[in-house]
């Protein structure tokens, strides 16, 4: 019959003890080999912390692409306005869009506003940028989302809103 001591099998073994130990019979328990305490303790301290890791990242991965979603949403919006102020005749571009502003319907809290700069009456630069509230955070530099460059947001000083969702398009008046 196997020994089970501390939820391991023991081995007996019966050795002969010779001359000098009288010839009788002893029995020896050996014990198969485990893990202390302390190195168990260790390898789930190591595991934990693998195991968060990898679940930090995963959860970092979800913020991450619900971001690039709302880029993308807010670039294809500039992006189809762009094309709407390209097909409208020359002369009317400035009235029309300069300082105009719209909200996406896709990002709930957003923003965007059209810059046409006319410095040159014959190549208009058209500018969309689009700025948005994501996880309480604004993303753009309009911080109070409401179309209009306060004092404070312009940050690197050049006049208008800028946003990871901007372009800009020279037309030139044919």
């Amino acid at each position: 019959m196997k020994k089970w001591i501390g939820g391991m099998p023991a081995t007996t073994i019966k050795s002969l003890g010779g001359s000098a130990r009288g010839g009788k019979i002893k029995n020896r328990v050996l014990f198969a080999k485990s893990f202390s305490l302390a190195e168990v303790l260790i390898a789930i301290v190591i595991l934990i912390v693998a195991v968060s890791t990898i679940l930090m990242t995963y959860l970092a991965c979800f913020v991450l692409i619900d971001t690039v979603k709302n880029v993308n949403i807010a670039t294809n919006a500039a992006q189809g306005l762009i094309e709407e102020i390209r097909s409208t005749p020359f002369p009317q571009i400035v009235d029309d869009y300069n300082g105009l502003t719209f909200v996406l319907n896709d990002i709930p809290e957003s923003m965007g506003i059209v810059f046409v700069d006319d410095t040159n009456p014959e190549l208009l630069e058209v500018t969309v940028s689009v700025c948005w509230k994501h996880r309480n955070r604004i993303i753009g530099e309009d911080q109070d989302l409401d179309g209009v460059l306060d004092a404070g947001e312009d940050a690197n000083g050049n006049g208008i809103i800028d946003s990871p969702a901007q372009l800009t398009t020279r037309i030139a008046n044919r």
